[in-house]
Parts: C-alpha cells; sequence; structure tokens
C-alpha cells in the first residue's frame, strides 16, 4: 500500500504535527552521510514527527522531529554503542525505535533499550518502515 494512503487513514489515530520542508530534510541527510528510507521522508513532509499507539509491541510510539534527529542521536550514543543502528524516536520509555542499517535496504524497524544499549538486545518490529507505519495509530494487536 502507498506510504500516503497508510498515514492518511482517518481510522489511524495518533497526533501528527506539521510537515518537515524539504530543505531540512535534506540538510540532515546531507550530515547523516545516509539516505534515508523513501518512506521515512515521505512521513516527514506529512508529519514532522508524532505520537500514538503502535498496534505492535510497545504500543505506543513518539517520532522525533528530524530537526532533533542528530541531537538525539549523538545525546544516546548511539553510533558508539549500537553501530549500524538510526534512532529516529522512542515508545515514549525506556526504549528507542530505530532502523537497521546493518543490511541493505528496506531497513528493519527495531527496538533498543536506552538502558544496557547493545545490538543483542534489539528486537524486530516490523520488516521495513512502511509496515512499521501500517501500526501506527492503531490499538496494540489489531
Amino acid at each position: 500500500m502507498n506510504i500516503l494512503d497508510i498515514l492518511k487513514d482517518p481510522s489511524a489515530k495518533w497526533e501528527r504535527e506539521p510537515p518537515a520542508g524539504s530543505e531540512v530534510i535534506q540538510e540532515i541527510i546531507t550530515k547523516l552521510g545516509v539516505q534515508l528510507p523513501e518512506d521515512y521522508i515521505t512521513l516527514l513532509g506529512y508529519s514532522n514527527g508524532g505520537e500514538g499507539e503502535l498496534g505492535v509491541e510497545p504500543g505506543w510510539f513518539y517520532l522525533w522531529p528530524v530537526e532533533d534527529l542528530l541531537e538525539y542521536n549523538k545525546g544516546y550514543n548511539v553510533e558508539e554503542s549500537v553501530p549500524g543502528f538510526l534512532g529516529f524516536g522512542s515508545n515514549g520509555g525506556g526504549e528507542m525505535l530505530a532502523f537497521d542499517m546493518r543490511s541493505d535496504k528496506p531497513w528493519n524497524v527495531v527496538m533498543i533499550p536506552f538502558i544496557g544499549m547493545k545490538s543483542e538486545e534489539v528486537i524486530l518490529i516490523a520488516d521495513d518502515f512502511n509496515k512499521f507505519v501500517s501500526y501506527m495509530g492503531k490499538e496494540l494487536g489489531s
């Protein structure tokens, strides 16, 4: 299914934010030196962050605004603690939501505990970002 159709699904109940500007998105991509998934870029152009229920564990998501992506990854020492991952949000509690960039795209979406952040602690949430978005705004288990 098209990512915009999923994002605009009126049955998905989550707090959307104003879109990120394309220049801000491009600036972050340039600073990261990594081409972010197209579905993630589309989401940012629709809603720069947001939060709500998640239809799979951990049951809640909080997406970081793109402007905070570098700062949060640096602040949580992601590159040093779990190389090959890029955090893009959290569950609103003790776990980070991240892309597993250790393999070819599409990257898996995973959850990693903030405390004791180690690659061995990674939990798969979705096979790709499109699937992750399909869980956004849905009740756990639906």
